[in-house]
């Protein structure tokens, strides 16, 4: 059966072209228009700001996409912002902001105007084809760098990814940037829509080695280091393996960009403090997985297992001759999706979500969670597989 006309096609589609909740030129065109705006604002404010903002601007007068993208500029960009609005922009944040931009113009001086000024450096100019004409900066540990830019996103790493964890950045080495090529090809070849619409919002890759106890750490990415995901080796080994992680953590990109355009919770700093959902299927709760969700992260699990539905049922129907000659088979002892039951789950989150949310979602947040709900309904899963 051709990838093109089967029975997944609608779904694929619709979950990759929702003008405002799964449209990636849209929904990522919109989040580089908030840090623009962002910037826009502090230069009202600052004569500084202003002026340094202006030697970033390219010729049309416009911030870059590169520097938009760039998860420093926008984790800068997102506590001034934040202060701004809670009335206050403290001197310590206003130097903030300054020693920013200044790191990124010295880094575009130095790798060009449309560089990526974190990405240039940390990558020492490697890329990962995340997608068929796109391309994801290859993180490495800068080792001997002394670029500012370089230590800032290394200090960060260890700050807020690792967060006292034992692990490492690694240097990939030229077969692990071929299996993540692989990959994401596998992703890509699988569902060519989707895997398009998710690895627009990847704007790193890395790999680590983490070292945890009683659990093996696959992938992940963390909010200060935006749209930068970190592989572990043992998940880029397989394939499909890989490809399932790969949209999973591209949907975490996905979602961090659609709440960047529009609102879909009410008030999300007190989301701690509101109405939980129960997880049935955690039957042990503790400080690290706890079995009891706060509706950010009940949407975020959501809206991964409403999308793995279909990957693992295009894994089903879509696995070729030509694909599995490709990229081989999924491995019998390790079943490609890590979410078993994912249509229930994705269900049951998001009933949940709907019924718990009350004045914490906002009616754009109301419609989201019932779009992907109707979205997916017609996959149907196979527990067998």
């Amino acid at each position: 059966m051709s990838v093109h006309d089967d029975d997944l096609v609608p779904v694929e589609r619709a979950l990759a072209s929702h003008p405002e909740f799964s449209d990636a030129p849209a929904i990522t065109l919109k989040a580089a228009e908030f840090y623009r705006f962002a910037l826009d604002l502090l230069c009202e404010r600052s004569r500084t700001v202003a002026d340094l903002t202006a030697g970033i601007r390219d010729e049309t007068g416009e911030i870059p996409v590169a520097v938009t993208e760039d998860p420093l500029v926008r984790v800068t960009l997102d506590e001034a912002v934040s202060r701004l609005e809670r009335g206050f922009l403290s001197e310590d944040a206003w130097t903030e902001v300054v020693t920013m931009l200044r790191l990124v113009s010295d880094a575009l001086r130095i790798h060009g105007p449309t560089a990526a000024p974190t990405g240039a450096g940390i990558s020492a100019g490697r890329r990962v084809r995340v997608s068929p004409g796109r391309d994801a900066w290859l993180c490495g540990t800068g080792r001997g760098s002394t670029a500012p830019l370089d230590g800032t996103f290394l200090n960060t790493f260890e700050r807020d990814f690792l967060r006292g964890v034992p692990g490492d950045l690694l240097d990939p080495t030229e077969d692990q940037a071929r299996l993540l090529d692989d990959g994401f090809a596998a992703l890509s070849a699988l569902l060519p829509e989707l895997g398009a619409s998710v690895a627009a919002h990847y704007i790193g890759v890395g790999v680590v080695d983490v070292r945890t106890e009683g659990e093996t750490f696959l992938a992940g990415n963390v909010g200060r280091i935006p749209g930068v995901v970190f592989f572990s080796p043992n998940r880029m080994a397989a394939p499909w393996r890989f490809a399932e992680t790969a949209l999973h953590e591209g949907l975490h990109l996905k979602l961090f960009d659609i709440q960047r355009s529009a609102s879909i919770f009410a008030a999300p700093e007190r989301l701690g403090d509101g109405p939980k959902v129960k997880v049935p299927w955690l039957k042990w709760a503790s400080m690290v997985a706890p079995n009891e969700w706060a509706l950010d992260r009940a949407l975020g699990a959501f809206h991964v297992y409403a999308h793995l539905v279909l990957f693992r049922a295009a894994l089903r129907t879509r696995l070729t001759p030509e694909l599995k000659e490709r990229f081989g088979g999924p491995e019998a002892q390790d079943p490609p999706s890590l979410y078993r039951f994912g249509a229930e789950r994705a269900h049951y989150l998001g009933e949940e979500i709907l019924s718990r949310g009350g004045d914490e979602l906002t009616d754009h947040g109301r419609e989201f969670v019932t779009w992907l709900l109707e979205t997916t309904a017609p996959v149907k899963e196979d527990t067998h597989v």
